[in-house]
């Protein structure tokens, strides 16, 4: 089991539970009548669930991670399994626009360039993260942005298309800053 629902409300007709993944809660909307379906979804007796960061907006899937089925007898306790993870590619454009414009900005990537100088700096997964100085696995590797003499150089960043929003370790983990920043853009 990946995370557990701390309390379940009633909101325009969906069932959300907050979900805790790591130090970010997301939201795990459940709902049987969804009004934006993933591609080729198929209906049946199990409940279709979006994860998203911020409230649902009718027929809005930019702020929709993803859905996963779940059992309709499950109790308030939540499982993402990744195989039955479907990802919303349209999604990840958003993730990406946050990236490119503010990933110079984030005091964490700061230091980390700091102490690598230049090159490439890899922008890791905070749900797995290597010893310091030690590359991730693919998975968990957001992108890249371009460092100049200490200093992450703005608009540079070059996304990892390996990365997988949901693993074996749960789902995605965005620096802290980064987070923030991607609620805004989706609120």
């Amino acid at each position: 089991m990946l995370a557990r629902a701390h309390r379940v409300v009633s909101w325009r007709g969906f069932q959300t539970a907050s979900v805790q993944f790591g130090p970010y809660p997301y939201r795990l909307i459940r709902d049987t009548k969804p009004s934006v379906l993933p591609k080729n979804a198929q209906h049946d007796d199990r409940i279709l669930a979006a994860l998203m960061f911020t409230k649902p907006a009718s027929n809005n899937a930019s702020n929709i991670i993803g859905w996963v089925y779940g059992d309709p007898g499950a109790d308030s306790q939540s499982q993402i399994d990744p195989q039955h993870f479907i990802e919303n590619d349209r999604f990840w454009p958003a993730v990406q626009k946050v990236f490119e414009k503010h990933a110079h900005e984030d005091p964490e990537l700061q230091a980390l360039a700091a102490y690598q100088k230049t090159g490439w700096l890899n922008i890791m997964d905070g749900r797995n993260p290597p010893p310091l100085g030690r590359t991730g696995s693919p998975e968990d590797i957001f992108g890249s942005v371009k460092l100049d003499d200490q200093t992450i150089k703005p608009h540079t960043f070059q996304p990892n298309l390996a990365h997988r929003p949901v693993t074996a370790n749960g789902l995605f983990q965005l620096p802290k800053y980064l987070q923030g920043k991607l609620v805004e853009y989706l609120s």
